[in-house]
């Protein structure tokens, strides 16, 4: 239900046309010059118009400038009414420092497709509940230039159709418990999600599917952070979970102990329906979630289904 009444008062940006403005910023560490440029031009091959502030490549420490200068370029470009999206360039560290810096009341203002993750899913999270917008949980920049051709077209429609795109190609997945559930797609980084817990920012998850991933973690630090979560009780409404990448982390493979099977039997333990092995997070197939957005999990099928689009008709 809660899911539901969600839904119903999502604020959906436009969708993305071709010559749309969209401004790239960098929430969190400094970045790879680069690899940025390689991103800027996969946006501008999509037909999009980049914009950025030179003060981006600004680096202060493990950060991309200060946490007063990192918030004002991103209010500045979230509130930007002639950028149609925002586009983080990396994620790293950070995201989190700028949330009791940001004028949410005022963000509502000026709606606009927002794309990023890792990190990030501290800024995603806290646009989409409570403040009420969809986010797209996907590739940054930098990840771009890496990123396989039908994992492009895929975040294209999913950001410039307003009208549900289906089946999501989250490539071939496991059942961990059978089951069918709708609910509102939340999720993104395990760690970042872990780190959240017990601050003013912990975004509601009751009548969600939680999707969850990782990167460069041990088995035993998975098992910690997902109970964490559970031990909070932040988790006890959950709907359904997605398990996706967990790229460099260790024990590999598919031993009774590796950081998968770990976290299977952490999420066993929800009891709610259950995939794992999904293409999203820290990999090159990165494929887009929107988050908010109302979806079908069928975890004896393993497949996910958007119910709703994720932006709506351009003005």
């Amino acid at each position: 239900m809660l899911g539901h009444l969600l839904s119903v008062s999502i604020k959906r940006a436009p969708a993305l046309k071709k010559g749309d403005r969209v401004r790239l910023v960098a929430p969190a560490s400094p970045f790879d010059r680069r690899r940025f440029e390689r991103g800027v031009r996969v946006v501008e091959k999509l037909g999009f118009e980049p914009v950025y502030d030179r003060s981006e490549f600004k680096q202060t420490g493990f950060l991309a400038g200060t946490d007063e200068e990192r918030a004002r370029r991103l209010g500045r470009a979230l509130m930007d009414p002639d950028a149609a999206a925002v586009w983080f360039i990396r994620g790293g560290y950070g995201s989190a420092r700028l949330l009791p810096r940001l004028k949410w009341k005022l963000l509502r203002r000026y709606p606009k497709v927002i794309i990023g993750f890792s990190d990030s899913t501290a800024l995603l999270l806290s646009l989409t509940v409570p403040e009420g917008f969809v986010t797209i949980h996907g590739p940054v920049v930098t990840q771009l230039p890496r990123l396989p051709a039908g994992s492009l077209r895929w975040l294209s429609k999913l950001v410039g159709r307003p009208e549900p795109a289906g089946r999501v190609p989250l490539g071939a997945m496991k059942t961990v418990v059978p089951g069918k559930i709708n609910g509102f797609l939340a999720g993104g980084n395990l760690a970042t999600l872990a780190s959240l817990a017990g601050t003013p920012y912990f975004p509601e998850l009751a009548g969600s599917i939680l999707f969850i991933e990782d990167i460069g973690e041990e088995a035993y630090r998975l098992d910690r952070m997902f109970n964490q979560l559970l031990q909070a009780g932040v988790l006890k409404n959950v709907f359904g979970v997605v398990i996706g990448t967990l790229s460099g982390c260790k024990p590999l493979g598919r031993g009774k102990y590796g950081a998968r099977k770990t976290l299977e039997r952490a999420v066993l333990r929800l009891g709610v329906p259950a995939v794992s092995g999904a293409s999203f997070g820290h990999a090159d197939r990165n494929q887009a979630l929107p988050l908010g957005v109302m979806a079908r999990l069928d975890a004896g099928a393993r497949t996910l289904t958007l119910l709703e689009p994720a932006v709506t008709h351009s003005p």
